[in-house]
């Protein structure tokens, strides 16, 4: 059975990528995008926590792009975060949308004074001075998380483009907002996503689901950026981003098969 569903997997990651071969997209992959390294969660240390503000203007003071995460609290605010739960970051229980914005405040990063800041308050920061890569930590159907965020992103004029694992996500923005840049995050799937079916983790990483959301550019961790259906997919128009990148000299290797790095941990 196994073996059967892994040539309909191969057969249905064939078909996407020719899909895309004699398909037009809504619009051009942004040029700007290969022009810049990504900061992922800002440029971030012990004194400006991943995704504060502090760590944002870090980045943009070394001329750096920002990349950051979404989600929404209890009462409908897109604020800035990327785990699941809190715990890790905060040493509180519980997930971001079981507290309203203003529990969220009383929260520190990292056992900073920084505190978890909105998507709006991350916009009037950077304010267009360096591009945004903004991830929507969605993995589910689409929803209120992409009808508040695009409300905001309305009145944003900075360059940027969107990406997430979830390609319903995506789709919501292809069939809403179809000229706003979308990508398609995906993985090895090798730990971490065990809650998945087998099946599920196999089309995600062989990025199967590309033709639900039609993304312009892929963003593919780092472990397998050079399996022959990312590179195929490069090769053929889909512009690809590498997370994460933790050395200079992986970037300098990767950099011979991607258009652009998501970074950390060191300066690109």
């Amino acid at each position: 059975m196994e073996a059967l569903i892994g040539i309909v997997i191969a057969a249905v990651a064939v078909c996407c990528m020719y899909f895309f071969m004699t398909s037009s997209r809504a619009v051009d992959f942004g040029a700007w995008m290969k022009s810049y390294k990504y900061a992922h969660r800002g440029l971030h240390n012990e004194q400006m926590p991943e995704n504060s503000l502090e760590a944002f203007e870090n980045a943009i003071c070394h001329g750096y792009a920002v990349e950051l995460d979404v989600h929404l609290s209890k009462d409908g605010q897109v604020v800035v975060f990327h785990d699941d739960t809190l715990v890790r970051v905060t040493g509180e229980s519980g997930k971001i949308e079981d507290y309203t914005l203003a529990e969220l405040k009383q929260m520190r990063l990292a056992g900073t004074q920084c505190t978890i800041p909105t998507l709006k308050e991350a916009l009037a920061l950077i304010d267009g001075r360096v591009p945004l890569l903004i991830e929507t930590k969605n993995t589910g159907s689409a929803g209120q998380l992409e009808i508040n965020l695009y409300e905001i992103m309305k009145e944003y004029h900075g360059k940027y483009a969107l990406q997430s694992f979830s390609p319903f996500s995506m789709r919501w923005f292809k069939k809403n907002a179809p000229d706003i840049l979308r990508g398609q995050l995906s993985a090895t799937f090798s730990y971490g996503a065990e809650e998945l079916p087998k099946w599920k983790r196999s089309m995600l990483k062989h990025l199967c689901t590309n033709f639900v959301c039609r993304p312009h550019f892929i963003s593919y961790e780092m472990e397998g950026y050079c399996m022959p259906v990312v590179q195929r997919m490069r090769k053929n128009g889909l512009p690809l981003l590498i997370w994460t990148v933790r050395s200079k000299e992986n970037k300098e290797r990767i950099m011979k098969n991607a258009d652009a790095v998501i970074f950390e941990d060191f300066e690109a």
